[in-house]
């Protein structure tokens, strides 16, 4: 989606603002380094913005460098257009104006990710297994990258480039080809790890992406191809081109679908293993008997059976006047002591300020939910456990260890310090703490 808007503003500005951007392209400079800039200074302070729409649709297109990408798009894109084309004329007079300015605004994604970077190294954070080759891969890509692209932006000045040979700049340019391919492989490595664990948005950017990147290297090797074939049919080339774009898109499409796949267990009580039997229609006749010893003689006649039962009358009243006693004196203790029992529950209860159990709640992190889930026994949180829907886990565990400790010794979500560098963590911690107290309270 951050993609998808910074094409709409690259679009625009390359379409309907070429005009100012060929006459005053130095204002156009100028704005992009100022935004720049303001994106890397917010990026680095301890600055809160509660707005999730700023921090990711505002400061976001700058610091994850989507503006910056879509305005490379834009000047890949002009290359690959066919020769001739309404679009083309537009876009090639504008290129080197909106080359310089991709470079600009690429800079704010160099420099706050690469201070990230650089502090991982510095405070060992860089993974492990998959994770670090990936954080290997993503240092290679980013230094490489920014080697071609200064030299490439600097080159786009028109005194630079008068300055020149012509044969020489349009050899140099030609490496602009493997920046875009390194901006790809570059966006892939990060992106479809996160895809593959379900991370909202990954899919559907990972698509956008490689429908951009890869339909740019399709149409311009078909472009080369016409260029030198040029009286040759165009069905074949055009039939090999869209199951060149076609078959990599998908294959993208696959390797990035979210593989967590993480079942719960469900729990089912089972059917009781002994069924109660069915009622049973009898006729049953009594008939008592009283002897002149006080004996008392009962027959019970049941569906055709008959059961004679002799009992000692005196006997049998004596005994049942015990068990009745008996009983009623162990019903008694029992209640006394249920009763007992109830109040001072009660009594310990309301003296607490929380009710006991787990409660749980959600905050605002820096790109998506934060959960926690608390357990509190007698105004003692006994279990504290956090996690985020979207964030980078190092700046969460971080947040995490900072948070937590403070939270449970103060039993309050009120005046805890934030971990500095991982402030939106601290915070959506904090708030959904505050979310599961709040439920908590007697």
């Amino acid at each position: 989606m951050l993609f998808i808007i910074s094409l709409v503003i690259a679009f625009f500005i390359a379409f309907c603002l070429d005009k100012p951007l060929k006459k005053c392209p130095a204002v156009f400079y100028i704005a992009a380094a100022v935004l720049t800039a303001a994106s890397v200074v917010v990026a680095q302070s301890d600055i809160t913005i509660s707005s999730r729409f700023v921090r990711d649709y505002v400061l976001g297109i700058f610091s994850r460098g989507a503006l910056g990408a879509a305005f490379w798009a834009v000047v890949m894109w002009a290359g690959a257009l066919p020769n001739g084309s309404a679009p083309i004329k537009k876009l090639m007079s504008v290129r080197g104006e909106l080359s310089i300015t991709a470079a600009v605004l690429t800079l704010a994604h160099i420099i706050t990710f690469g201070m990230q970077y650089i502090r991982n190294i510095i405070d060992g954070r860089t993974g492990s297994g998959d994770a670090y080759r990936d954080f290997v891969i993503t240092c290679i890509l980013s230094i490489s990258m920014t080697m071609i692209m200064v030299p490439l932006a600097i080159m786009s000045f028109k005194a630079v480039r008068k300055k020149m040979n012509a044969k020489t700049w349009k050899k140099i340019q030609r490496l602009a080809y493997l920046f875009y391919a390194m901006i790809y492989i570059h966006i892939m490595v990060l992106f479809v790890p996160k895809a593959q664990k379900g991370r909202e948005g990954y899919f559907l950017s990972v698509l956008v992406y490689s429908a951009v990147f890869i339909g740019y290297a399709v149409f311009r090797l078909r472009k080369y191809y016409l260029s030198k074939n040029e009286k040759s049919s165009k069905l074949i080339p055009n039939a090999v081109c869209a199951c060149a774009f076609v078959i990599p898109l998908c294959f993208s499409g696959v390797i990035s679908r979210n593989t967590n796949t993480k079942t719960k267990a469900v729990s089912a009580s089972p059917k009781a293993a002994v069924e109660a039997p069915e009622k049973e229609t009898t006729q049953t006749s009594t008939t008592a008997v009283t002897t002149a010893d006080g004996t008392k003689t009962t027959t019970t006649v049941k569906s055709g059976t008959t059961v004679t039962t002799s009992v000692d009358k005196k006997e049998k009243n004596t005994e049942t006047v015990t068990d009745a006693a008996k009983e009623e004196v162990t019903e008694a203790e029992n209640t006394d002591e249920q009763s007992g029992n109830n109040e001072q529950e009660e009594a310990q209860e309301q003296s607490c300020r929380f009710k006991n159990g787990t409660f749980e709640g959600t905050g605002e992190g820096y790109s998506g939910k934060v959960h926690v889930s608390i357990t509190i026994e007698n105004d003692t949180i006994t279990s504290f456990s956090a996690n985020a829907d979207d964030d980078d886990p190092d700046f969460f565990d971080d947040a995490k260890s900072k948070v937590i400790p403070q939270i449970k010794d103060s039993l309050s979500a009120d005046g805890i310090d934030a971990c500095s560098g991982a402030t939106y963590s601290s915070n959506g911690i904090i708030e959904a703490a505050r979310n599961a107290l709040e439920q908590a309270m007697n």
